[in-house]
């Protein structure tokens, strides 16, 4: 059967399209699907507070070092498919996701809580860290300098967490190192409650 201009120029187009894209996925992408929820791994907590802390500062923020801590960690002891995860996608959730709404470390452990858990035991898991970040001392894990002063934030939300924290130490800017470091050892205390809890839900 002779084919029509129309029809060659429209199937020309799709496997030119099939090609470029086969050229910019990894081989055997098309083919497969990742499935949902990702499988758990155990991690250390002590040594994944440690990377949250030192990530704070070199990738930019509570929500990212959280990320790359768990997340991160997990790509470079497990790798796929948590090597596929582009953790830099996180760095918009520091200082409450520019808006002093929602504080960024919560964001980060909400997202990697949901990355490896069923919906129903994510909430649970959640709701966990939620409640344990409203009450508790924090920050636990003391690094850097100044001395630190822990407070119960009394709020999930980056602006009341913070305002506790200004009111006990009289800091007021965000650019304070003490403001910095208190964020960063706050990231490092979310992770390591994040992974203590992952670890004991899947027992590992």
């Amino acid at each position: 059967m002779i084919q029509s201009r129309r029809d060659f120029l429209k199937n020309a187009g799709k496997v030119a399209v099939a090609a470029s894209v086969a050229t910019v996925l990894p081989m055997g992408a098309l083919a497969e699907k990742v499935e949902h929820p990702f499988t758990w791994s155990h991690l250390d907590p002590e040594a994944t507070a440690d990377r949250a802390y030192a990530s704070f500062s070199s990738m930019g923020g509570c929500c990212i070092a959280v990320a790359d801590a768990i997340i991160g960690q997990l790509a470079d002891t497990v790798g796929a498919p948590f090597d596929g995860i582009p953790v830099k996608m996180f760095q918009n959730g520091a200082a409450g996701y520019g808006i002093n709404s929602l504080c960024g470390c919560l964001g980060g452990a909400a997202a990697c809580i949901g990355l490896v858990c069923e919906p129903a035991d994510s909430k649970a898991i959640l709701a966990e860290v939620m409640k344990w970040y409203r009450e508790s001392d924090l920050p636990a894990y003391d690094r850097g300098e100044p001395a630190l002063a822990a407070v119960v934030p009394g709020s999930n939300n980056c602006v009341d967490s913070l305002g506790k924290f200004f009111a006990a130490t009289g800091i007021t800017s965000m650019s304070d190192p003490g403001r910095i470091n208190r964020c960063a050892c706050l990231a490092a205390d979310t992770a390591k409650k994040t992974v203590e809890l992952l670890n004991a839900h899947y027992g590992v």
